[in-house]
C-alpha cells in the first residue's frame, strides 16, 4: 500500500535545502498512538520521518481505514480523518504557511502530495464501491490480488506476499471484524488459493486463479458481507 516511488525525505536532506528543513518539528509518538483527529484546529502538514501511520474515518464502533502512510509520505491534517500510528513512528511537521515554501523551492513536495492525496481518494472510491457492490470475501480477496501484484515476490511459480499487517489491522482496512476476517483468510487456504507461511507472510499458488476467484459472484452462499 505505498503510494509514491519518491521518498520525500531524501528530497529535505539535501545539503542545499538544509535551511528548508529547519522549518520542520520532529514529534515522536507510540505505537497505536491517534496523533490527530477530525476536530483538529490547525491545519498542518507532515512527512512521516519513521514507522507507518494509517488513516481512517470512525463511526461509533466501527472504522474505516483509507491509508497507511510509509516513511516519505506526506500528508495534511485538514482531511477530516483520524490518523494514527501503527508501530512507534516519528513525523517532521510544519504549518501550511510554510508548506508553501517547500512548494516553491522543491516542486517534487507539491506533486508527491497531490499523488499520495489522489490515491486516498481513489482507495476511498474503491471502499465505497466495495461496500455498496461486494461482500468482505470478494474485498478481500481484490485486496490480497492487488497488493501481490504490486508487491509480492515470484515463487516457485506463484506468489510470496509479505503484508506486515496483523489480522486486526488487516480488518480495520476491510471494514470487517476480526473474526470475520480470519475466518476468511482460514477459507481461502481450505480452497487452495494460498498458503500462511508466517504472520502476515502468504504464498499465492497462481494469481490468476485468485483473480478469477476475486471476481465471482458476490452473492456466494455462507459468505459473510461484513
Amino acid at each position: 500500500m505505498k503510494f509514491t516511488g519518491v521518498n520525500l525525505l531524501d528530497e529535505l536532506d539535501r545539503p542545499e535545502l538544509a535551511d528548508l528543513r529547519s522549518v520542520f518539528r520532529k514529534r515522536t509518538f507510540a505505537k497505536n498512538t491517534v496523533i490527530f483527529r477530525p476536530d483538529e484546529g490547525e491545519d498542518l502538514v507532515f512527512v512521516v520521518a519513521s514507522g507507518r501511520i494509517r488513516v481512517y474515518l470512525a463511526y461509533e464502533d466501527k472504522e474505516f481505514t483509507l491509508a497507511i502512510l510509509n516513511p516519505g509520505d506526506p500528508y495534511s491534517t485538514h482531511s477530516g480523518c483520524y490518523i494514527q500510528t501503527m508501530e512507534d513512528a516519528e513525523i517532521l511537521v510544519t504549518d501550511v504557511r510554510s508548506v508553501k515554501r517547500c512548494m516553491a523551492e522543491i516542486p517534487l513536495f507539491t506533486r508527491t502530495m497531490v499523488r499520495v492525496l489522489g490515491h486516498i481518494l481513489r482507495n476511498s472510491f474503491s471502499i465505497i464501491g466495495g461496500l455498496a457492490f461486494k461482500d468482505i470475501y470478494n474485498r478481500l480477496m481484490d485486496f490480497i490480488l492487488a497488493e501481490a501484484r504490486a508487491l509480492g515476490a515470484p515463487e516457485n511459480g506463484g506468489c510470496l506476499l509479505r503484508l506486515d499487517l496483523t489480522i486486526e489491522q488487516l480488518s480495520r482496512l476491510m471494514g470487517a471484524t476480526r473474526q470475520t476476517v480470519s475466518t476468511l483468510l482460514n477459507d481461502m487456504e481450505r480452497a487452495g488459493l494460498m498458503e500462511k507461511r508466517g504472520r502476515g507472510e502468504y504464498f499465492i499458488h497462481d494469481l490468476d486463479a485468485l483473480a478469477k476467484a476475486a471476481g465471482g459472484d458476490s452473492e456466494r452462499s455462507g459468505k459473510p458481507v461484513g
